[in-house]
């Protein structure tokens, strides 16, 4: 577990997208009193597009590079906050690094099956623009994909500090045992 400094608390909430950190997050930091940032959000801001515009436009790569400035920013803030990092940003190695040197990172875990549905109406997601191939329907085409993409995460996203299943559990349920774990470890 990451030493923290007693004066500021980091909190990353990590984990694939739909996991619920866009909507615990702002949840979360209401509770504990401190600012809510959403990455993704502070890049779309930077480019002036949106996150699906930045990665067809500019490239994923473009897309990381920005990721990963941003996440060095938040890991010398000098205020508290509770932040939203994409589904991605804990595979690099040195994003994982500081996040784990500079705050308290929260994996929100959640089953495929619940990621699809949370996920299935949405078109804002570039990583999960699949062609289905022969005789596969556009959902089995969309579930292989982020079961290959949980796959390649999982073993990172499991190395957080607190994990939490978001799987049937409300927002609200989520929160509170994200601060009753959060004070369980740091008081």
């Amino acid at each position: 577990m990451a030493k923290m400094s007693k004066r500021r608390k980091h909190i990353f909430l990590i984990g694939f997208s739909g996991s619920g950190k866009s909507t615990v997050g702002p949840l979360l930091a209401k509770r504990l009193r401190v600012t809510f940032i959403d990455t993704d959000d502070l890049i779309e801001q930077c480019f002036g597009k949106t996150i699906p515009e930045i990665f067809s436009q500019e490239s994923e790569a473009a897309f990381r590079h920005a990721e990963a400035e941003t996440v060095k920013e938040l890991c010398l803030a000098d205020y508290d906050f509770v932040a939203a990092l994409g589904g991605g940003a804990f595979q690099d190695k040195n994003n994982r690094t500081q996040l784990q040197h500079n705050g308290i990172i929260i994996y929100l875990q959640c089953a495929v099956s619940e990621i699809y549905r949370r996920l299935q109406l949405t078109d804002s997601r570039p990583l999960l623009q699949v062609t289905p191939r022969k005789n596969e329907s556009k959902r089995q085409a969309v579930l292989h994909r982020i079961k290959s993409l949980l796959r390649k995460r999982v073993t990172q996203y499991r190395t957080a500090d607190i994990i939490i299943s978001t799987t049937r559990r409300t927002p609200q349920e989520v929160v509170e045992i994200a601060a009753h774990k959060i004070r369980e470890l740091y008081g």
